[in-house]
């Protein structure tokens, strides 16, 4: 019986030696017939590419808004404890339009004659108000306007930035004259405060906001 076992397990051990045998046979063998074949060289020698796949029904966009708090609470071991709220959508993006889109609709609806008037709008809004503060309202903005031109806020930051580009207006705007020469004269350095007597020190825009630094 002893034999016996030793003889069927010699003979698996070499059918499997012969099997694998064979196998890194033809495996070298097909690794030689690669090489040798010049179009699976190139195939071969191809970089790696990762290829984008889009969902075919549109996909979903998610919008996840959250709050986390620190709570305090007194405990003799250090612990820490956070109130966390999240509010999550979901809303599906189709994958092609379902409404009919008509390109001539379109076309007409857009009119190339308007001209926007907001500055001018804006404008005429600051002089009301500087108006009902019992001020020059017409003289105080076109004062504001020339000392934006004649000092920079761009230091200011936010702030400065945005009053530069509210009252600064330009030649393409449907303004009045009197409103580019005010930015000429603060550009080329006339004096506001006089040119604009009307609106005495402490009733101007910048007078009520800022403070000059000599």
């Amino acid at each position: 019986m002893c034999c016996l076992r030793l003889h069927s397990t010699r003979l698996y051990a070499v059918v499997f030696s012969f099997l694998l045998l064979t196998s890194f046979l033809n495996v070298e063998a097909s690794s030689v017939d690669v090489q040798e074949c010049p179009a699976n060289r190139f195939l071969s020698a191809r970089s790696k590419r990762w290829i984008l796949s889009y969902p075919i029904n549109g996909g979903v966009a998610k919008m996840v808004f959250g709050f986390l708090s620190p709570i305090r609470f007194h405990h003799p071991l250090p612990r820490s404890l956070n109130l966390s709220l999240n509010i999550q959508a979901n809303y599906r993006i189709l994958p092609n339009i379902i409404f009919p889109r008509l390109e001539s609709i379109f076309k007409n609806r857009a009119n190339s004659e308007y001209m926007d008037t907001s500055r001018k709008q804006f404008y005429e809004l600051v002089e009301r108000m500087l108006t009902s503060w019992n001020r020059n309202g017409r003289s105080c903005l076109l004062r504001t306007i020339c000392e934006v031109a004649e000092t920079s806020l761009r230091h200011n930051g936010l702030v400065g930035e945005l009053f530069e580009v509210i009252f600064t207006p330009h030649e393409t705007d449907l303004l009045d004259s009197d409103y580019t020469m005010a930015r000429k004269y603060g550009a080329n350095g006339v004096d506001c405060m006089r040119m604009y007597a009307e609106c005495p020190l402490g009733h101007g825009l910048l007078d009520t906001i800022s403070a000059i630094q000599m």
